[in-house]
């Protein structure tokens, strides 16, 4: 019998989701009787259908699609390829070891998914990190769509809200809700557009709560953003986003935490968005946190630093940023008044070889101190890439 944890994998659909019309109805759930092609790691199997009174000869297909419910193991044992939705549910837990690879087909609705009271580990290494990329031999931006965690930490979208990627419900009053811990991550090539209503991001967490562990990890070439809060009270840190369509990290519907060590590069839109309500710009809890050791790389025509929907409250410390074209964009009325208020406090920021035309805001209220220049060495390194990244992230 084999005692590796995975000789290879082939994850099916467990279970069967009956949604009723009413949201407020749970699921009633048809559960499969345990055997040796379920999917699952059960009875004294040593591997996912592999072992006990299975047979040892189980295709190597090592697919990754279905509804996780219990503990599933992947290691760097074997090559895995992402066919379509793999979705966390309540109870299930996704551990994924340093060095694993997984591929997502392209044009198969393929993403990883986590709903609130499901986990997801990623134990990646500074030498050896976990890599989620595209399948396809020439890949490109929105080939698959990429990592949405759901908890049950507030937002200003309500306790039981909807995400708009993968379609779960999110928020709640647990503060300090965990998702799961993701370390030394590389996701490539994300983006794809979900049920042609909205576009992946990255990383998309929604109502993630403060014992969720988001540290070291890139979000490589996508459409969208390259990560998105929505509400929740986690403080992500040393992130890197690099040449997405749109945002590099986008704040948004009553995110209350920290953000530290980000290094954007590249990104199409803005470099940091802060955002309350799109719906609503003063809906509460309002968005609260303090940004820092941050560089900005590249013109970002919508603003190094983009301010909109409500903005919010807060404070961004020693901000780096280099070939710009606009320097901090306020938008809106709501966003303005905060502004006047001292809500939000700049303290330094450096605009270093910007482009002629630059502007450093287009604010022209009576708080012209919201902002101080100075110089910053960003996410450690000013422009260039940051010693923390070293071996594990994408430079080019």
């Amino acid at each position: 019998m084999k005692k590796n944890h995975f000789p290879s994998l082939s994850i099916l659909v467990l279970f069967l989701l009956f949604l009723a019309c009413s949201e407020d109805k749970s699921p009633s759930i048809a559960i499969q009787e345990a055997n040796c092609s379920d999917g699952i790691q059960n009875g004294n199997e040593t591997g996912i259908d592999c072992g006990w009174a299975c047979s040892n000869t189980c295709e190597a297909v090592n697919g990754l699609e279905g509804h996780i419910v219990a503990k599933v193991i992947l290691d760097n044992s074997a090559e895995y390829k992402l066919t379509g939705p793999l979705i966390i549910r309540d109870g299930g837990e996704l551990e994924i070891r340093q060095g694993t690879i997984i591929r997502a087909q392209k044009d198969a609705n393929a993403y990883i998914a986590v709903a609130p009271g499901g986990k997801i580990y990623i134990y990646g290494k500074a030498d050896n990190p976990v890599i989620i990329t595209s399948d396809e031999e020439n890949p490109e931006p929105g080939d698959w769509g990429g990592i949405v965690l759901c908890g049950k930490a507030p937002t200003n979208n309500g306790e039981n809200a909807r995400s708009a990627l993968g379609d779960l419900f999110y928020g709640g009053n647990e503060l300090e809700d965990s998702s799961g811990t993701i370390q030394y991550l590389r996701v490539e090539y994300t983006g794809a557009r979900f049920e042609d209503t909205a576009t992946f991001n990255g990383i998309t967490f929604y109502g993630a709560g403060a014992f969720t562990t988001v540290d070291y990890v890139q979000s490589y070439m996508g459409k969208g953003d390259g990560f998105t809060f929505i509400g929740g009270t986690i403080n992500p840190k040393r992130l890197i986003s690099s040449d997405h369509d749109m945002s590099g990290v986008s704040l948004d519907a009553g995110w209350n935490g920290n953000a530290d060590l980000l290094h954007l590069v590249g990104n199409e839109k803005s470099g940091i968005q802060l955002s309350n309500n799109h719906d609503d710009s003063n809906a509460t809890p309002i968005t609260t946190g303090t940004i820092k050791n941050s560089s900005i790389i590249g013109s970002a025509p919508e603003g190094t630093l983009l301010i909109d929907h409500g903005g919010g409250i807060g404070t961004f410390e020693d901000i780096y940023t280099n070939n710009a074209l606009l320097g901090i964009n306020i938008q809106g009325p709501i966003a303005t008044t905060r502004i006047d208020a001292g809500e939000i406090q700049i303290d330094p920021v450096q605009f270093d070889s910007t482009a002629p035309t630059f502007s450093p805001t287009n604010y022209t209220g009576p708080n012209a101190s919201f902002y101080s220049e100075g110089n910053s060495l960003g996410s450690g390194n000013s422009i260039s890439f940051p010693e923390w990244a070293s071996g594990w992230a994408r430079e080019e």
